[in-house]
């Protein structure tokens, strides 16, 4: 990943059918060899993204890796910081604030403690997307998911695109004779 905040994970609410493979996933892959099962009584599933529903919609809620990271720039400690392009957890230094999960645009920032996830042992934790950068081919979310619904999107490759298909078309309009005089 080069750019600082140029990737993150996309969910096409029309494709998301709300089966919660993204959420296991994620959970799965985050919590390797901590776990033995995935969620129980005792060990609820927390994954680093979670599915949201509305009357019309259903969709994983993941962290954006905003360039200005509002998280980022409300957290006290330090405990959130970007890495390769990444804003990333550092649980060490979270004292539980939540001040980064009222900061978020996305709402995409859980929290849990230890009255929740008891290995965490007192301190609390920020639970969310950091694109899976140890997991070789990316995202666990992205590459479990039956129907395509998630995509690892690079902006600055969608905005070339973009800028690419805007000057085709306005060339179209121009060969065409349709262009304003």
């Amino acid at each position: 990943m080069s750019g600082e905040g140029a990737y993150f994970v996309l969910a096409d609410p029309e494709k998301c059918t709300g089966c919660r493979a993204c959420e296991v996933a994620c959970f799965a892959a985050h919590r390797q060899g901590v776990l033995k099962t995935v969620g129980t009584v005792t060990t609820p599933l927390i994954p680093n993204l979670y599915l949201t529903r509305t009357g019309t919609i259903t969709m994983p809620i993941q962290c954006h890796h905003c360039e200005n990271a509002p998280c980022l720039q409300s957290c006290l400690t330090g405990a959130l910081e970007r890495k390769n392009g990444s804003v990333v957890v550092n649980g060490n230094k979270c004292i539980g604030c939540r001040n980064c999960a009222l900061a978020c645009p996305f709402g995409a920032i859980q929290i849990a403690g230890a009255e929740i996830l008891p290995e965490l042992a007192g301190a609390a934790s920020v639970f969310k997307c950091d694109l899976c950068p140890d997991r070789e081919g990316g995202p666990a979310c992205v590459a479990t998911c039956p129907n395509e619904a998630l995509r690892v999107v690079d902006t600055e490759e969608e905005l070339r695109e973009k800028r690419i298909r805007s000057s085709e078309a306005a060339e179209a309009i121009q060969v065409s004779g349709k262009g304003v005089q």
